[in-house]
């Protein structure tokens, strides 16, 4: 079935909510624990394109603060397989089974647990609607103080930069993650961690991720080869709890069509990373990945995966924020 990811991001901007009800999280890892996790680097992943160096050439590295401990993903719109790799050292491709009561405007979701006590992974992917690129963010919500994350992003075809004197390009869309915030086992439809044993020791049981909404709007001067944005209207899905604005810092465009760059509060606290590729005729599409290592001034040890895949403002783009640019 296809979806309409442009309807979506209609009905997000139109209905943007004047409040957010702040309901207390049930859990955050300890901080040493993510630092732990932090250390833990996943193979680097990256995206083929053609020998030459004419700005398709050689490969495009994601960098290991996004893709993390993610090994591989196979992603075509209807199936899922992800290779994640854990402090076990078993890494393997598994199936997820999709499940739309997890879905974040944008993207669809996918999860997998295989028993009551084994680890929950939840995965939010989106291809672009030409598609030229596509996106993924997986992570658990952890167990025994460690949780496994990380994110891909890949281009089809090579990187077709638009003509120089186009001035600045604006992207706008929907943004989605999965974060090592305990979503609540309260029984609702997007509890979907299977019922643990009565009894169970509450360090034994394991966490389902709390998801992210939010909007992104992004800047590319492909003239100056540089690109900026920010993420806005930020929540906690799964307890409405309202989340700070964060900044893409402005960071140079490879002749790939790649970049990465740092995060930050308003404040200019960088409080992670973020990166991406360029994709479509002209550029039209971005697909990139977003690690935060902190995203909410009131909490402690808390990391956010995120994901964004989006289209250029414009005829195939027509979302009200784009109405406020320079076509």
């Amino acid at each position: 079935m296809e979806i309409d990811f442009f309807a979506i991001f209609r009905q997000l901007w139109a209905n943007e909510q004047s409040t957010k009800d702040e309901i207390m999280i049930r859990r955050v890892w300890p901080l040493a624990a993510l630092l732990a996790v932090a250390a833990c680097s996943g193979a680097a992943i990256v995206t083929p394109k053609d020998d030459d160096d004419d700005g398709g050439g050689g490969t495009s590295t994601i960098p290991t603060t996004l893709s993390a401990d993610l090994q591989s993903v196979t992603f075509d719109g209807s199936k899922m397989m992800v290779n994640i790799k854990e402090d076990s050292g078993a890494s393997g491709a598994v199936t997820y089974t999709r499940d739309d009561r997890l879905d974040v405007p944008g993207y669809v979701a996918y999860r997998t647990q295989e028993r009551p006590l084994d680890r929950v992974y939840v995965a939010l992917g989106a291809i672009s609607t030409d598609g030229s690129v596509q996106a993924v963010t997986v992570g658990d919500g952890g167990v025994s103080n460690i949780y496994y994350a990380g994110g891909t992003y890949s281009r089809t075809g090579a990187f077709d930069a638009p003509a120089s004197d186009k001035g600045t390009v604006h992207y706008a869309g929907t943004y989605a993650a999965v974060t090592n915030v305990d979503a609540p086992r309260d029984g609702g439809s997007d509890d979907v961690a299977q019922p643990v044993p009565p009894g169970t020791s509450d360090s034994d049981i394991p966490g389902q991720p709390s998801r992210v909404s939010g909007n992104i709007f992004l800047d590319a001067n492909f003239s100056d080869n540089n690109v900026r944005g920010s993420i806005s209207n930020r929540e906690l899905v799964d307890t409405h709890r309202a989340l700070a604005d964060v900044i893409l810092v402005d960071t140079t465009i490879a002749r790939d069509g790649s970049f990465a760059g740092n995060t930050q509060y308003r404040d200019l606290t960088t409080i992670g990373t973020y990166g991406g590729i360029f994709g479509g005729t002209d550029a039209n599409s971005v697909a990139g990945l977003v690690h935060l290592t902190e995203f909410d001034p009131d909490l402690d040890g808390e990391q956010e995966h995120g994901v964004f895949v989006l289209t250029q403002c414009g005829p195939n783009n027509t979302l009200p924020i784009c109405d406020n640019v320079a076509p």
